[in-house]
Formats: C-alpha cells, sequence, structure tokens
C-alpha cells in the first residue's frame, strides 16, 4: 500500500489497512491506553512511521471527554513564591507530557470562581490551586471536585476535605526563625505579617506570637498584606512606635523588600541596630549586604510533591485525601547576627 500523497489527510484508517489491523487497534497502540502484544505494536508504528501518522490531539480528548492538560491556579503571579511554583510544577507535568492551563486569581474570589468554570470548560485531568484568602470561593472548588475532578491546594489548604494539600510548615519556620532572634540577644522583636484571613499568614503569625510569649517578650506586630507597600508602610509603623525596636521577622519575601527600604531609608544598621530574618529566600537574599538571613522552603520538592499527588488521585479516586507538609530550611547570614557578636566586633 503506498503512503497518501503529503497533501492528503492522514487517518487512522490508512494506517490500520497497512498494519492489517483495525482503527481501534491503532489507538491503542498510539495512546497506551491498552496492551497489545509486541509484534502487533510493531507493525502499527511501523506504518505510522511511514505515513508520518500523528493522532489529533483534539480528538483524543473529544473522545474520552478530557484534555491531557492540568489547571494551576495562584493568588498572585508576580510574587516570586508562586513564579517559581508555577515554574516547577510545569516541567514536572512537561515530564509526564502534559500541558498547564493557567491562571492568576489576584486574590479575587470572583475571578478565582470564573478561572474554576474555565477549567471546568476545558476539561482538565485536575487543578492545583493557592486559593484566595477569604475562602468564599470554596463552593466553586467543592463544585469541580463534585464533577470528578480532582484537586491538591498548594501553599494554602481548602476547606473542602476531599482535596489534598502540599504546604510548607510555616507556624515551626517562623517560630525558629524569631527563635534565632530570640537567642541572639534581642528583646524587642518585631513582626511583618499578612491579611489573617490567608492561612498561611496565620499560621506564621502563630508562630511568632509564641516564640515571643515562651521568651517572656512583648509582641511588636503590623499587617502588610503580603505586598512591597505594605511591608514598607507596617515597618515605618514599627520602627515610629517602637523606638528600641532591635529586631524584624517578616512573613515573606514581598514585605521583606518594603521593610528592607523603610529600614534603609531611616538609616537603620543591620544588623547592628535590627536583626532581620525573613520568610522566603529568593536569590537576591545572598547578594544583599549584608546578607539576609531567610526561611527557605522547598519549592521544587512541593510542587513535584503536588503534582505527584494528583496523578494518584486521578488514579485512583477512593485514596483518602492526604496533607502533605514540608520543613522550610533556615539560612542563617548576616542580617541576624547577634548583639554580642556586634559589640565584640
Amino acid at each position: 500500500m503506498n503512503p497518501p500523497s503529503r497533501r492528503a489527510r492522514i487517518r487512522i484508517d490508512d494506517v490500520a489497512k497497512l498494519a492489517g489491523v483495525s482503527p481501534a487497534t491503532v489507538s491503542r497502540v498510539m495512546s497506551g491506553s491498552r496492551p497489545v502484544s509486541a509484534g502487533v505494536r510493531d507493525r502499527v508504528l511501523a506504518a505510522a512511521l511511514r505515513f508520518d501518522y500523528k493522532p489529533s490531539q483534539l480528538a483524543r480528548n473529544l473522545r474520552r471527554g478530557q484534555a491531557d492538560t492540568v489547571g494551576v491556579l495562584v493568588a498572585d503571579i508576580e510574587n516570586p513564591h508562586f513564579s517559581a511554583m508555577v515554574r516547577a510544577i510545569e516541567e514536572a507535568l512537561y515530564e509526564r507530557g502534559t500541558r498547564v492551563l493557567l491562571c492568576d486569581t489576584a486574590e479575587d474570589t470572583q475571578r478565582q470562581a470564573a478561572c474554576l468554570e474555565v477549567m471546568e470548560a476545558e476539561r482538565v485531568m485536575g487543578v492545583v490551586i493557592s486559593p484566595t484568602a477569604d475562602g468564599d470561593g470554596d463552593a466553586a472548588i467543592s463544585h469541580l471536585i463534585d464533577l470528578g475532578v480532582p484537586v491538591v491546594a498548594f501553599d494554602r489548604p481548602v476547606k473542602d476535605p476531599r482535596a489534598d494539600a502540599v504546604i510548607a510548615d510555616s507556624f515551626a519556620a517562623i517560630a525558629r526563625g524569631a527563635q534565632l532572634l530570640v537567642d541572639s540577644g534581642r528583646r524587642h522583636i518585631g513582626f511583618i505579617g499578612g491579611n489573617e484571613l490567608i492561612w498561611t499568614a496565620a499560621e506564621r503569625l502563630s508562630g511568632y506570637q509564641s516564640t515571643v510569649a515562651e521568651a517572656g517578650l512583648e509582641p511588636i506586630m503590623a499587617v502588610g498584606d503580603f505586598t512591597v507597600e505594605g511591608g514598607r508602610l507596617a515597618t515605618e509603623r514599627l520602627v515610629a512606635d517602637n523606638p528600641d525596636l532591635d529586631g524584624l521577622v517578616v512573613a515573606n519575601n514581598q514585605m521583606t523588600i518594603g521593610a528592607l527600604q523603610a529600614l534603609r531609608a531611616g538609616q537603620i544598621a543591620l544588623p547592628e541596630q535590627v536583626g532581620v530574618v525573613a520568610f522566603d529566600d529568593p536569590p537576591w537574599a545572598r547578594l544583599l549586604t549584608p546578607s539576609l538571613t531567610t526561611l527557605a522552603q522547598p519549592l521544587r520538592e512541593m510542587s513535584r510533591a503536588a503534582v505527584d499527588r494528583l496523578f494518584l488521585r486521578m488514579a485512583d479516586r477512593e485514596l483518602p485525601p492526604e496533607r502533605i507538609c514540608f520543613e522550610c530550611r533556615l539560612e542563617i547570614r548576616e542580617s541576624s547576627r547577634g548583639l554580642s557578636q556586634r559589640i565584640g566586633g
């Protein structure tokens, strides 16, 4: 049998006739959906190679009612934390031959609901989501799960108990960072946090409060809304209201930028006057002078865990939900150097 001309559309029937099998067998071989004998598989692949046949992805999706795509929803794509997460998830999905449909919800519940409607319409295989702050969008997430779409929450859990979650132990991380400042001899340690409606913000605040209470210190707190400008304004307030401030724990990378701007504008030296520990470990943290002590989330490992869990869930919808929690690394650098080190040179 001669191959059709290059202008003719190659059909699955052409491959089937050349291989001496049914079109259904060709489909099974090309999709890998069911095992076939080695001889049949070799004949089909040889025929497909001769015709340069590539099955239509759209046709395959329509037949099985699902796309080879995973939806990824993040709360703020401009935040390097989420952009790094997306890149790692996309790499893990690419290795599995799966594409990403990305949506940025900008911490807006209505926008999240609209994105989830898109995921439903596109018939995605599953969804990885960092949900909005207020939790009002949980009904839309539950609706997706009701339709049989697996959901893995990333960074922040969702209320629906059927969803898996991959998170960092924010409480323990912030507690460890605050304790580092306590152990360095600092006694007026402030905290710049996010909106307490966000699960991670509440966890980090609790970690700080627990540590300073155990040390017998007064809490010094301000909200920076997880933004650069919010971090700057919150730090300015803390410095103005607390002239003895000698330590600062900042609950995310964006607010850290604002906090450092405020400290520099106030000509407050690090760590001679104020020691700083920041959540997240952006590449620029080690390039600063002094270099920045950070609490680093293992984003690549977390992202791969989220993808692995999603595929396990797609393979077995009866699996009990799981919350996978990762420990953060404390990267000790110059900005948290102790008071004794300061005095002693």
